[in-house]
């Protein structure tokens, strides 16, 4: 058996994504837990930063911005 834990953000509707996991072949249950997680400010920062320094690594030159899909992707 495997298991997934996933961490949602405090304004996250549980219940409904409980559900929609319930109805996914092969789930066989799942649990809904309320636990406070404290996540200390330099871990979230430390993974911002390196989420930015991905950002900034990305060449724009070799992206074809002409699809749409791609613009709006770009855009966020």
């Amino acid at each position: 058996m495997t298991q997934i834990v996933v961490t949602l953000e405090n304004n996250a509707d549980g219940n409904f994504l409980r559900r929609m996991i319930e109805n996914m072949k092969g789930v066989v249950k799942t649990t809904l837990t309320h636990t406070s997680v404290n996540l200390e400010k330099s871990d979230e920062s430390e993974f911002m930063d390196s989420l930015h320094a991905i950002k900034n690594a990305i060449d724009p030159s070799v992206i074809d911005m002409s699809d749409p899909r791609t613009n709006y992707i770009m855009s966020k």
